[in-house]
């Protein structure tokens, strides 16, 4: 059920009026009820993947928690009798029995994911590197469809198990309640991952209908509509015709196309998230915002704080941070504070743990080597970035008053972009060889080359312009920490009317109709 159907719309209504009208304390069980329909819709062999994931980690969160009360239990208990030694022991054969309960469930959780998504990749390559040896192997074909959102619920679950065992909050007791924290119907399919300690308190609190929350949430929603709709459904036959017919496109063709793309994935997927966004504000429920004008970034890790926020503070949390500050990365410290050298002692740990992460994050993307490189490509800019540290504060140290000017800004933020723009060749196409050849036709003229130009219709390049405008505006108020939905509430009449009309006759009037396109993250 795409958000941007009258299916969805006549849904939403229907959960919105029974939310409010049922008791407070049965709220959340409308919730999950329409959670469950929701996912059903797109297909029931989905839901049994859901349920898996979420009793596994469900029931693994508990073994842990038992053993955590055991141990604050026993502790208590004997404080005055045990000895300081005998505490030790103990702590240390209770911590030994959370991690390996732990461990269990992120392998049994992460083992349905890597089957689905993974498995055909890791046999074709295994297939091609013993092809190399003479030693005749023959990859099985597998027939699994990617359950829907698969990547983001595995993903939430797994952050929980670690959470419990970090003894951030108690493990939930109530099955049903967890599953609707998984299951939540606005962001299981793309997120955001919220984390359980934030997400729970407004799913399972009692809600009272607010009117100006629900005006917030509605200008929200028209304008995810106006960023997928009348933005990235319209660009979305011009970069397929492209990225499908690459051999046919050459130089400024191309650059126009991938700049297209970045302007079709972005209108897309903060659009998905706008809508999810406000149909949670006006059930007084609030989930993280996912963007934060990332194409105004000045640099690659900043794009990547303000890009797709929830996977990117996932990752940091539960893999970046163990890494760097696990035994590996401190063997690595170890090793170059002997040999006197500070400067790798202090960087190297920090590079280890980076280009594990940057590959692990390309490879969540997509089973292809075009996607890990796309890891491996930001990961690579970031490591540089950090390691020309000490050569950045002396050019900032010399050159003061430069890096303060509007120019130097502009300089930084459309460099930036370039970069962005440049691994978009591997994530648009997904396939190695066609992102190569893609990129290099770039750089080559072909007279019988086609134009692009040809693709965009005047009712496309419209609404592509007007709608990209609309984008830029409200990313510039964000870049500018003004809540423009707040001031547009409390604006004159006239204002808020005006502003409702222009955004309705831009759906209306450049909206494309026939078949919704699926948002792209639904294939992660």
């Amino acid at each position: 059920m795409v958000f941007t159907t009258l299916k969805f719309l006549v849904f939403f209504c229907i959960v919105f009026f029974a939310y409010y009208l049922v008791p407070k304390k049965i709220q959340w069980i409308v919730l999950l009820i329409a959670s469950v329909y929701f996912y059903l819709c797109a297909s029931v062999k989905y839901v049994i993947y859901v349920i898996l994931a979420t009793l596994i980690t469900y029931l693994g969160a508990l073994v842990i928690d038992r053993y955590v009360k055991n141990q604050q239990y026993f502790l208590k208990k004997y404080k005055d009798t045990l000895p300081k030694e005998n505490k030790k022991i103990y702590k240390k054969r209770i911590e030994g029995k959370k991690k390996k309960a732990l461990i269990i469930t992120i392998i049994t959780t992460l083992s349905m994911l890597i089957v689905m998504k993974y498995a055909d990749f890791f046999l074709q390559n295994v297939s091609a590197i013993l092809n190399i040896f003479k030693i005749n192997f023959s990859s099985p074909a597998w027939n699994f469809v990617l359950p829907l959102g698969i990547s983001f619920y595995t993903f939430m679950s797994i952050g929980y198990v670690i959470d419990v065992y970090r003894e951030e909050y108690e493990a939930e007791r109530n099955f049903f309640k967890y599953f609707l924290y998984i299951s939540y119907f606005p962001h299981i399919l793309q997120g955001p991952m919220d984390k359980y300690s934030e997400l729970s308190i407004d799913l399972f609190s009692g809600k009272t209908f607010n009117y100006n929350e629900a005006v917030v949430g509605m200008y929200r929603i028209v304008v995810g509509i106006i960023k997928k709709m009348v933005v990235a459904d319209k660009l979305a036959p011009v970069i397929t015709a492209v990225t499908t017919n690459v051999q046919d496109y050459y130089g400024i063709n191309i650059l126009i196309a991938i700049v297209l793309y970045a302007i079709q994935l972005y209108a897309d997927f903060s659009g998905y998230m706008d809508i999810a966004i406000g149909c949670s504000k006006m059930l007084g429920i609030k989930i993280a915002e996912n963007f934060d004008a990332p194409y105004f970034s000045k640099s690659i890790a900043e794009y990547w704080r303000r890009w797709h926020i929830s996977l990117g503070a996932w990752f940091r949390d539960y893999v970046y941070y163990p890494i760097l500050r696990g035994k590996k990365s401190e063997k690595i410290r170890k090793f170059f504070k002997n040999k006197n050298n500070k400067f790798l002692a202090n960087n190297m740990p920090t590079v280890f743990a980076l280009s594990i992460l940057w590959i692990l994050i390309g490879f969540w993307h997509g089973s292809t080597w075009a996607f890990i490189l796309y890891g491996m490509y930001h990961g690579s800019i970031i490591i540089i970035s950090t390691l020309l540290a000490p050569v950045y504060d002396k050019f900032y140290k010399k050159f003061p008053n430069l890096i303060k000017t509007k120019i130097y800004s502009a300089f930084q933020i459309a460099r930036t972009f370039g970069l962005v723009l440049i691994g978009y060749f591997l994530f648009c196409v997904g396939n190695l060889s066609t992102s190569i050849k893609m990129f290099g036709n770039m750089f080559l003229i072909n007279s019988n080359g086609k134009s692009i130009l040809d693709l965009l219709s005047k009712d496309t390049g419209m609404g592509v312009i007007l709608g990209t405008i609309i984008i830029l505006i409200l990313d510039y108020f964000i870049i500018k920490k003004i809540d423009i939905y707040e001031k547009l509430r409390t604006s004159k009449l006239v204002v808020r009317w005006l502003v409702y009309c222009i955004g309705l006759y831009v759906i209306f009037l450049f909206a494309p109709g026939g078949t919704t396109q699926e948002f792209l993250y639904f294939q992660f």
